[in-house]
């Protein structure tokens, strides 16, 4: 498979560490929670979190997790 780029990589130029100040003391789990508010900020405002990898057929909708099988899911939805 061969990947795509379709843009530049975003970056957040700031001179504090946001991200490890967010995740220090956070599991997947929690840090899953973070990424789900955070995509909930961006469609709030409009953008759309594009699948690099199927950029026509859906987007990053939520990340839950399952504690039975202890696995994180990735959820899209349609465009």
């Amino acid at each position: 498979m061969q990947n795509v780029n379709y843009g530049i990589d975003a970056d957040c130029d700031t001179s504090a560490d946001i991200i490890a100040l967010l995740t220090s003391d956070k599991n997947p789990v929690e840090i899953c929670g973070i990424i789900n508010k955070l995509l909930t900020m961006l469609y709030s405002s409009g953008v759309k979190v594009i699948d690099g990898d199927n950029p026509k057929d859906d987007f990053l909708d939520r990340i839950t997790y399952d504690r039975d099988s202890d696995n994180l899911y990735f959820w899209t939805e349609n465009l």
